[in-house]
């Protein structure tokens, strides 16, 4: 079975940074875009919205996130600017990133591999 964690990581970045609804993620590494109301934990990313949306969006500081996925993953994150930072817990395994306008770019230590991701949606209604 296909894990979607850094696909995940790349959607709750990319939602709270960008500030866009996001419709589809196009994944550079496995050349495929990824519906996200086709993944596993659509309904718990749209919770995840909903509940740290307006929170996330009005903090000037550093803002942490934990996020745990169907899949059995969970996810520490902390984001400052357009910068993040976190831990795969179940993987022990600590990433970076950063997103530049609709490109969210993800370095995942333990795999010692890059991730890259277009995030596909439209403006938040501010």
């Amino acid at each position: 079975m296909k894990t979607y964690t850094h696909a995940y990581i790349a959607y709750i970045v990319g939602r709270l940074i960008v500030g866009k609804k996001i419709k589809s993620i196009y994944d550079y590494t496995d050349l495929c875009e990824i519906e996200i109301e086709s993944l596993p934990d659509a309904e718990q990313l749209r919770e995840f919205d909903y509940v740290n949306w307006s929170y996330m969006s009005s903090t000037p500081s550093i803002s942490k996130f934990q996020y745990s996925f169907k899949t059995g993953d969970s996810v520490d994150l902390s984001i400052k600017g357009k910068s993040f930072i976190g831990f795969i817990r179940e993987s022990s395994s600590h990433f970076i990133g950063t997103v530049r306008g609709d490109s969210v770019f993800l370095y995942d230590q333990k795999a010692a591999a890059h991730y890259n991701y277009r995030i596909i949606g439209k403006d938040v209604d501010h």
